[in-house]
């Protein structure tokens, strides 16, 4: 066999050389034509589609801006009765966006914790406005770099370009009929397109951005399609711009490593589906809705979990990958497209998720990575609490008919009116139901535990490496707690903070020591991939040993190996019991050596606690008084003895991310023990 290997591998080697020039070539291939301006498409090609003579363009610009007028789940009219229902219901939700498109009329724009910043008379979309940084604008979208300057950040741009901002201003204009909102939606869009030519550009460099801005500038043209400010030519030029982004979308789809889709796939294939069936005149559109309508469906088995959780290890990264189920589901029954049952009963689980992780507060907990990410923003723009994920479950009660998510969905529910809530029966309009009961969940092939009673809630995280073991967006975070007490946080995750402009700070956020779980001598429960601020190595494989739930208490028991690497390897066990009535977290921990060499290990417990804490010590124990509770965290004593465990105690302000780009001051606890294993630990968090 060896001798056959030896014999093929220098004809093998010659035909990767040959695949990697012919790579090559037809990259200077594409670069080129792209600097020539041949994936540009003009006016002509859009008249030819619509079959249309070429000097009848406004004829076109006509049967287009008519036709899109009904090719979303709200146009025109509907805009209409959408206000009149925000108008009586709740009219702050107006004002909120009207002053929103008066910010972005200013060209102010709050981004990626960037703050309010005034972007001057004219956008400059190739800029990182936080840092200052500009990419090169003829540059191939292929040779873009990012990550390779500290402190700048390429998804501003990126985010900026996603145009989030642009249905807002048709919203404002659908609210009060004034022509200057319509006209800088036009202008915005005229600028982007003539500073990015196709293919060239920081805003070309990542398909799931390219899809994402067309869905918006969609949504733009559908609110706008009979506004006497927007001439009939726009509607060519941009029906023009949307071939150009369906065609980049088409020909980059983002499938990593052979056949790893996540949620950039799914972001690109819903943009497709938009494209391919707002756009059907077009010859090119019946392709990319049947590769999008397939994709779509077959993306709902492969990225979401059987339990209904996404497999990327993160809670945020849910939320994002259910708004585009969500969306594309939306249209696809505005359009009388069918999706098959197992769909739909895919993201009926990914709904009652969702309302199950929902804090009492309306908040969700930062499992994972974060970085705000959204497919469209129909409500609340630049006001809504990124953490806020209510949204989800207005749109999923609209289209499934659950009375239960309606009402978890509080005041969240303005979403759903644009995708196609303003049909709805009475009690779609406005919320007059009992409080959903929640109880506790489990979602085991996730590995969250969520126990809940009344006003208290715990996470218990006991997730592998998601993204089929690539851990893309996972954070080192098993067995970590999330403790939530009388409607206020205690224990929280920390949340992301930045990927790429700080990879220190990024590996810090994302690192075991900033998580509610033990950390042993210093080693990290996966490994971080050396050079890269994304994916973790699969070391940790954690174990649920039990799940009890009971009328007044539940138990979860779970431990992990991702300390077996060490030159003593360790196990780390936890069990979690929630008395619910007495809003009480009981934890203990168990440590053992697997070897049983006696060696002696350093170990920590790490307590993040939520921004506005204040934790002082007191008799065995420490208080930590909310902005109105106050819970009790009591200090940690052996099992089964009871004697007190000599740990050095550290209390240190640390930083909880509550945005992308945001961080807040907020104490961090930590004990700190050195000694020889097993070591059995019990402590416990009550309100008081």
């Amino acid at each position: 066999m060896w001798d056959e290997v030896r014999r093929r591998l220098p004809r093998l080697g010659l035909r990767t050389a040959a695949r990697r020039a012919l790579r090559t070539v037809d990259h200077q291939r594409k670069r080129l034509h792209a600097r020539l301006g041949g994936p540009r498409v003009g006016r002509k090609e859009v008249a030819r589609a619509l079959g249309v003579g070429g000097r009848d363009l406004a004829g076109a610009g006509r049967a287009i801006r008519m036709a899109m007028a009904s090719r979303l789940p709200v146009g025109p009219a509907a805009a209409g009765l959408i206000g009149e229902i925000l108008a009586r219901e709740t009219p702050g939700e107006i004002a909120s966006a009207v002053s929103a498109a008066d910010r972005i009329c200013a060209h102010v724009f709050d981004l990626l914790g960037s703050g309010p910043v005034c972007l001057g008379e004219e956008i400059d979309w190739h800029r990182d406005f936080k840092s200052g940084y500009r990419w090169t604008p003829t540059q191939f979208y292929a040779d873009v770099p990012w990550g390779h300057i500290p402190g700048v950040d390429i998804k501003v741009p990126w985010e900026l370009s996603r145009c989030h901002q642009l249905p807002v201003l048709a919203q404002a204009y659908r609210y009060t009929g004034r022509e200057q909102y319509a006209r800088e939606a036009v202008a915005q869009i005229r600028h982007w397109r003539a500073t990015n030519p196709p293919q060239l550009g920081v805003n070309w460099a990542c398909p799931m951005d390219v899809a994402i801005r067309a869905v918006n500038w969609l949504w733009t043209a559908a609110l706008l399609a009979d506004a006497g400010a927007v001439p009939d030519e726009f509607f060519v030029d941009l029906y023009a711009a949307l071939v150009e982004h369906a065609r980049h979308v088409a020909g980059n789809l983002e499938v990593w490593g052979g056949d790893l889709r996540s949620n950039h796939y799914l972001a690109d294939v819903v943009g497709l589906l938009y494209l391919g069936l707002c756009l059907p005149e077009f010859g090119e559109a019946a392709d990319w809705r049947a590769l999008a309508l397939d994709a779509v469906v077959r993306e709902m088995g492969n990225q979401v979990l059987a339990d209904g959780v996404d497999f990327e290890s993160s809670v945020p990264y849910h939320r994002l990958v259910t708004e585009m189920f969500l969306s594309a589901a939306s249209l696809c029954r505005h359009h009388a497209v069918p999706l098959p049952p197992t769909f739909w009963r895919r993201l009926s689980q990914m709904l009652d998720f969702a309302m199950a992780y929902t804090k009492p507060n309306g908040l969700a907990p930062q499992v994972g990575d974060a970085d705000d990410g959204r497919l469209h923003v129909l409500s609340r723009y630049g006001a809504a609490d990124p953490r806020d994920h209510r949204h989800l479950l207005a749109v999923g009660a609209m289209l499934l008919g659950r009375q239960d998510w309606w009402a978890a969905a509080g005041p969240a529910w303005h979403e759903a009116l644009w995708l196609g809530g303003w049909r709805g029966p009475r009690w779609q309009r406005r919320s007059h139901l009992p409080a959903a009961s929640r109880g506790s969940a489990a979602f085991p092939e996730a590995g969250l535990y969520i126990m809940r009673g009344g006003e208290d809630y715990v996470l218990f995280n006991c997730s592998p490496v998601g993204t089929r073991g690539t851990g893309s967006h996972k954070h080192n975070d098993t067995l970590s707690l999330e403790v939530h007490l009388g409607g206020e946080d205690v224990l929280v995750d920390p949340g992301s903070y930045v990927y790429s402009p700080d990879p220190e700070a990024r590996n810090l956020f994302r690192g075991t020591a900033a998580h509610s779980t033990v950390t042993v001598d210093g080693t990290e429960q996966n490994r971080f991939h050396p050079g890269s601020v994304f994916g973790l190595g699969q070391d940790a494989r954690p174990r649920v040993l039990l799940t009890e739930a009971g009328a007044t208490e539940d138990t979860v028991v779970a431990e992990h190996d991702g300390y077996r690497r060490l030159p003593d390897p360790v196990l780390h066990r936890r069990a979690v019991r929630f008395l619910r009535g007495a809003g009480r977290v009981e934890v203990h921990d168990l440590l053992v050596g697997l070897e049983g060499s006696g060696a002696a290990h350093d170990l920590v417990w790490t307590f993040p606690f939520a921004p506005g804490c204040v934790v002082e010590p007191g008799p065995g124990g420490w208080s930590v008084q909310g902005r109105q509770r106050r819970a009790r965290l009591s200090a940690p004593v052996s099992d089964p003895g009871g004697d007190p465990v000599p740990v050095d105690v550290t209390l240190d302000e640390g930083c909880v991310s509550p945005g992308y780009g945001v961080r807040e001051p907020a104490p961090v606890l930590r004990w700190r023990w050195r000694g020889s294993l097993p070591l059995s630990v019990r402590f416990a968090i009550q309100r008081t």
